[in-house]
């Protein structure tokens, strides 16, 4: 079930949602309403994707989490809950809190960026609203899950001019950002292997046998042969790509002449990794053993000095910086929750 709850984490926290004022609200935000119509059209929506994809089905959604400890402070009246109570929710309730939660953010974004204004036009909302619906019809499955959530233009243009404004004020930030070489430098120093890349190719000779098993001493000696046979090829100037698309085993690019485009150090087992970081632009590596066979390596380019680099380590600064700065405007807003209408959504 843990596999589920990260399922469902990574699909809502990656969707920008929706906000407005309202007097029927799920939760408020400085002030401004989540209205409670939106979140079911969204919550039902999010539900019958689920369904429909991973197959959950009402069991899924009733199983009991592990206790939640919850808190909360007095209020105004001098009343409160248990400091620490030990509750029991469901996957279902997690579901509804982190989709609350992206609607709550998404919100907090929507009005820094109005302060900014890099508001979206109405055209660029409309032509949004217009793909989504162009999209959603094109399929009778979504089509009918879309009917059955409730979704409506009107819920779209929220939607989408929340989403387009939390877009607007990213590249905003990232503009008025300084990030000097001397930060970059150090980040890149402290990460060089999540930043440096090869480009290659390769070719496969596979030591596993159809049934996924580790081929015989035998099999795997003649294996290794081949593999040496194909590497004088290649080093006698043959081309590459086409001994990789007659000799790969590897069917996920062999038909591509071995290619794998760039590639990080971690992205790749160590042993391959290893060999085509040693070598330089255009050398072809001896024979290279993992548990996949035995590689032919051909490094077609590489990217593994700080000038080389620099703008994904920019990138990867600025955008750990941005959700730094979402973090802190999520922390420092007022936000209140219905917990009477958030209880009231059902999955049935």
């Amino acid at each position: 079930m843990k596999k589920i709850v990260a399922l469902v984490l990574a699909m809502v926290l990656g969707i920008s949602m929706i906000g407005c004022s309202s007097n029927n609200s799920v939760a408020t935000v400085n002030g401004e309403g989540i209205p409670l119509e939106y979140y079911k059209i969204y919550t039902n929506w999010t539900r019958l994707g689920y369904e429909s994809s991973y197959g959950f089905t009402s069991s899924t959604w009733e199983t009991e989490m592990q206790d939640q400890t919850t808190s909360s402070n007095s209020d105004s009246s001098g009343t409160s809950d248990k400091s620490k109570s030990s509750e029991k929710t469901t996957y279902w309730d997690n579901f509804k809190s982190q989709v609350l939660q992206a609607m709550e953010q998404s919100e907090v974004i929507y009005q820094k960026a109005k302060e900014v204004k890099v508001e979206p036009t109405d055209k660029e909302i409309q032509e949004q609203v217009d793909d989504f619906n162009k999209s959603i019809n094109s399929n009778e499955t979504t089509k009918e899950q879309a009917k059955k959530a409730g979704i409506t233009d009107k819920f779209l243009t929220y939607i989408f001019t929340r989403e387009l404004a939390n877009s607007a004020y990213q590249e905003y930030f990232n503009k008025h950002t300084k990030v000097d070489d001397a930060t970059l430098k150090k980040e890149y120093e402290s990460n060089k292997q999540a930043y440096n890349t090869v480009t290659a190719s390769h070719i496969l000779i596979s030591t596993k046998g159809s049934d996924g098993k580790e081929l015989s001493a035998k099999k795997k000696a003649e294996a290794k042969k081949k593999a040496e046979e194909v590497l004088q090829k290649a080093k006698n100037g043959e081309d590459f790509a086409k001994l990789a698309k007659k000799y790969s085993e590897d069917t996920s690019n062999a038909g591509n002449g071995g290619e794998l485009g760039a590639f990080t150090y971690p992205q790749r087992v160590e042993e391959f990794s290893k060999a085509a970081f040693k070598l330089n632009k255009g050398d072809i590596s001896d024979i290279v053993e993992t548990s996949y066979g035995y590689h032919i390596i051909k490094v077609t380019d590489k990217a593994d000095t700080f000038d080389a680099v620099k703008n994904s380590v920019k990138t990867a600064v600025l955008s750990n910086k941005y959700s730094e700065q979402v973090q802190k405007l999520f922390d420092d807003a007022k936000i209140d929750v219905n917990e009477k209408e958030l209880k009231s959504v059902s999955y049935k």
